[in-house]
């Protein structure tokens, strides 16, 4: 399960963004700009950077890729740099593939594994009509982003990600960067950019065969 975090998953002192927030003012609004925009979202294509911070060490490990989504739960991640790494979420199944090696597990097996699957789906593309049970959620705003804090209720989902925070962009409502916390200290933090939304033309990059 770490390590399925780790790759996956796919800093509150980091960002300057946090310390700008405040409660948001219009609840209603926010929710229905945000069905709005997910209801019409079929694909979603991106680049991304992704920063893992480990409290014990002096720097940050930071790799680049391509990001893709497509309804319902598909997910595609290609690590390019520093290491070529592959991660396929689809049909309840976790495909990675690394120096040419493959390796397929059923997620849909594990109730634990599926609703962590359900979950970082749901925050990757804002979807947080799934959030609703089992999780507290706390809404904040500046002039550019909604700040939306996602803390389980679950001590046993806590033990694995102990928050999860998603920074949606005012103009368009994506979700612009993304951080889980695995504790207070340690977090991994995605960067999302050069987003594309309903214009993927190949399905086959979400196969798990």
């Amino acid at each position: 399960m770490k390590r399925f975090l780790i790759i996956i998953a796919v800093c509150v002192s980091a960002s300057p963004l946090f310390a700008q927030m405040h409660p948001i003012t219009d609840l209603a609004d926010f929710e229905n700009r945000l069905k709005t925009s997910v209801s019409a979202l079929k694909t979603i294509e991106s680049d991304f950077e992704q920063i893992k911070h480990l409290d014990m060490f002096d720097e940050d490990v930071r790799s680049t890729g391509k990001f893709a989504y497509m309804t319902e739960n598909k997910i595609y991640m290609h690590y390019a740099k520093p290491l070529d790494y592959l991660v396929v979420i689809n049909d309840g199944k976790l495909k990675m593939v690394s120096d040419g090696k493959k390796s397929i597990v059923a997620l849909n097996t594990n109730k634990m594994m599926s609703g962590m699957q359900d979950m970082i789906t749901a925050c990757m593309v804002g979807d947080l009509n799934r959030m609703k049970d089992g999780y507290n959620i706390d809404y904040q705003e500046n002039e550019k982003y909604y700040q939306v804090t996602i803390t389980p209720k679950s001590q046993t989902v806590r033990d694995y990600v102990a928050k999860i925070r998603l920074l949606l962009s005012k103009a368009n409502m994506s979700v612009s960067e993304l951080y889980m916390f695995e504790n207070e200290d340690d977090y991994t933090r995605y960067i999302f950019s050069n987003q594309r939304f309903n214009q993927l033309k190949d399905n086959g990059i979400f196969s798990v065969q």
